[in-house]
């Protein structure tokens, strides 16, 4: 459905996979890391990539290494049009399949044609090699043979590549949900939204479109305002370890807050700016929200309930006295 002022949710899945190479392909990385390509010798067939097993039996094979290329054809390719950050050119560009002067197959890499009009199947194409290498597949690419053959720069380090890191990504975007849209919209003018089902009153915050225990669904007309204010009924003092990526560094508390109005605590509530020896079960807290122009709602999906510091400065303490907590033992998340 269109969502006027809401543009589509996108969302990242990124980790680094770091592996050992072994003999045969850390041969290869190494290589590459001294400009060099090398393939493997099975039986009568030279593979590039070299491999560590006979494709044809299974059984392992000992590597034989043997230069190939620099130069090579092209047996299939497509154009990217677009790329996307994960590519190796942020300008259009081909992958195509490339046998390799001296090997008996082809492998998938880039080619830097500059147009598709200079593609085509049985063309001839040429290694570039990277000024700075560190052993990966993304070290080298290739353009046209009519561009000119350049010699790899030298690299320093001699020694054999080990350990390989690939960074895997996943990127997809999708959707809000309509009773998102209305939450989310409501989040950007500071109101908090919730849904109240039909069947028991209960009011859940933010609304998932349905009663999850009654399974009733829960239209626009079940939209109820709660308060931006409410009761600690559970938390953690979070320690950030290191990983790769983290940018956290700074101990700090993941509370759920029980708003005034709501039968189900806001989760995944960070406090940055209230002592952990300040902080308990039944504290009254209200939100502090930001500015309406700096409002952001990227962090929040269509399905978890985090994301509030994009559009909340800081929850304070209200001053008034604490909740009794045995009322709050049913929301405790």
């Amino acid at each position: 459905m269109p969502q006027p002022g809401l543009p589509p949710m996108r969302t990242v899945l990124e980790y680094p996979y770091t592996r050992t190479t072994g003999p045969v392909i850390g041969a290869f990385l190494t290589g590459i890391r001294d400009g060099r390509l090398l393939g493997g010798r099975i039986g009568a067939q030279v593979r590039c990539p070299p491999l560590e097993y006979d494709p044809g039996t299974g059984a392992p094979a000992d590597l034989d290494p043997v230069e190939v290329g620099p130069c090579g054809t092209v047996s299939s390719w497509t154009w990217v049009r677009e790329p996307t950050a994960s590519h190796p050119f942020r300008h259009p560009f081909a992958f195509a399949l490339i046998v390799p002067d001296g090997a008996s197959t082809g492998f998938l890499h880039a080619v830097d044609a500059g147009g598709p009009e200079r593609m085509s199947t049985g063309m001839r194409v040429t290694i570039r090699f990277k000024e700075q290498r560190a052993g990966a597949v993304t070290d080298f690419w290739f353009v046209p043979e009519e561009d000119g053959a350049e010699p790899a720069p030298p690299v320093e380090g001699g020694e054999p590549v080990t350990l390989t890191e690939q960074p895997l990504s996943l990127t997809y975007t999708e959707p809000y949900h309509p009773h998102r849209v209305r939450f989310l919209t409501g989040l950007l003018e500071g109101v908090v939204t919730g849904q109240r089902s039909p069947v028991t009153g209960k009011v859940y915050v933010p609304g998932r479109g349905y009663d999850h225990l009654e399974r009733t669904l829960m239209t626009e007309e079940h939209d109820v305002v709660v308060a931006d204010r409410g009761t600690v009924s559970s938390f953690t003092e979070i320690t950030p370890v290191r990983y790769h990526g983290q940018k956290e560094t700074e101990p700090y508390i993941r509370a759920s807050i029980l708003l005034d109005g709501s039968d189900s605590p806001i989760t995944g509530v960070d406090i940055r700016t209230i002592p952990l020896a300040e902080f308990r079960v039944g504290l009254r807290l209200r939100a502090v929200w930001k500015p309406e122009g700096e409002r952001d709602i990227s962090a929040f999906d269509n399905r978890s309930t985090g994301g509030w510091e994009g559009v909340i400065d800081r929850w304070e303490p209200t001053g008034e006295p604490d909740a009794d907590t045995r009322a709050l033992e049913e929301h405790a998340f």
